[in-house]
């Protein structure tokens, strides 16, 4: 008797810790998750190309404008 009670706490103590790593894992869907150096609280600039917004501490900066990627700032100083 003594023993099923014992596995059946450890069972519900591995559901347990199952559910606490799931949820743990789930916090990734913040506005800045495709960005892994992007704070939660960094400002979010507009690239005037394709006209998304980046976050701006990943985003590359020429001639005072941001930009989400090498190839949308060489598009739009080329016009």
């Amino acid at each position: 008797m003594l023993l099923r009670l014992l596995l059946f706490f450890f069972l519900v103590y591995i559901f347990y810790l199952a559910i606490k790593a799931y949820r743990r894992g789930r916090k990734t869907d913040t506005p800045t998750a495709g960005f892994p150096n992007a704070s939660s609280n960094d400002e979010m600039v507009l690239d005037p190309q394709c006209q998304t917004y980046v976050p701006k501490g990943e985003a590359f900066r020429q001639q005072g404008k941001y930009f989400c990627s090498r190839e949308c700032a060489k598009l739009f100083l080329s016009r």
